[in-house]
């Protein structure tokens, strides 16, 4: 689906809208600081620990390398220079641990993100929080970890693939920008897709911007499936059938999360921006999904059906 500009403005203003109905609520307030508190205290448990399991050995090996280069006598520079190259990547990898273990969280205890969501959505439309509610939440969990299994060999596959097809003499150059293309035209259409290619091929400082914003597209599809677990597990959604449902709602789900996900990107206050996104979301599902009926045994929910009209805050 090529992304519509007026569903993007859309997106974006209603997340600015819910940022808004969120400052002006002291239960959301309330329940914000709950979660952040929560998620803190993960995060920090998380860095204590794997800066523990990673820097002690470290500093073994630095110990040890030192002792047997004195005892030994023998010229231990390329060891010494390795190791500080391996804890200047442990020390990059820490300064983004924060967003890593907020991933955790929303993974190993999901109910942390969703009562925020839930608290949010009660403020907005209480009959549809009670309405979703009343939906016992599913999981999935091998499902979810095929699918999860089966795009991730998809995309490596793919970008072993190109790697590999780029090196074929005479037409390797011609790969990387014709995948490109077909990637990039789901989101912008053959057209501009095709001019950001060959404008990457004119002007190689701008393959750099033009890796960012894809990337940038790939992860925000990636966001709003974690934001969207409330929504989705309540009503028993299958993966296939989320990804129906963001491809729906595709521009305006990206316009959306394009209002945070540049800030949910810094590392220490990364975070709190994803919690005030969780909590948005809400109004995302009200304006843009009809409420589901309460729930009885067996009943199941379709999630693409026509959207009903906005409801006035």
């Amino acid at each position: 689906m090529v992304l519509s500009i007026n569903e993007l403005v859309h997106g974006f203003s209603l997340a600015v809208e819910a940022t808004q109905f969120a400052a002006r609520h002291k239960r959301v307030q309330a329940k914000f600081v709950d979660v952040l508190k929560i998620t803190v205290i993960g995060m920090a448990i998380a860095h204590v620990v794997i800066y523990g399991l990673v820097f002690f050995p470290l500093f073994l090996l630095q110990a040890g390398n030192s002792a047997f280069a004195t005892l030994l006598q023998y010229d231990s520079t390329q060891s010494t220079l390795a190791l500080l190259s391996t804890r200047g990547a442990v020390e990059h990898f820490l300064d983004m641990l924060p967003l890593l273990g907020l991933d955790i969280i929303t993974h190993v205890r999901p109910a942390v993100f969703a009562s925020i969501f839930f608290a949010m959505l009660s403020e907005i439309d209480p009959e549809y929080s009670d309405a979703l509610k009343s939906w016992p939440p599913r999981r999935f969990r091998w499902a979810k970890i095929k699918f999860a299994i089966q795009r991730l060999s998809r995309r490596y596959l793919m970008t072993l693939g190109a790697s590999l097809l780029s090196r074929v003499p005479y037409v390797g150059w011609v790969v990387v920008p014709a995948g490109t293309v077909s990637v990039m035209a789901k989101f912008v259409g053959y057209p501009l897709s095709g001019a950001v290619v060959v404008l990457s091929v004119i002007a190689p400082d701008s393959k750099r911007t033009m890796f960012f914003v894809f990337k940038s597209l790939l992860a925000m599809s990636d966001f709003s499936r974690d934001l969207l677990k409330p929504y989705f597990s309540h009503l028993g959604a299958k993966p296939r059938q989320q990804v129906a449902f963001y491809r729906a709602n595709e521009s305006t789900i990206i316009g959306f999360i394009l209002a945070f996900y540049f800030f949910v990107q810094l590392s220490w206050v990364g975070p709190a921006f994803f919690i005030l996104a969780q909590a948005a979301i809400a109004l995302f599902i009200v304006r843009q999904t009809p409420r589901p009926p309460m729930y009885t045994p067996g009943a199941t929910w379709q999630l693409t059906q026509d959207k009903k009209e906005p409801k006035e805050l």
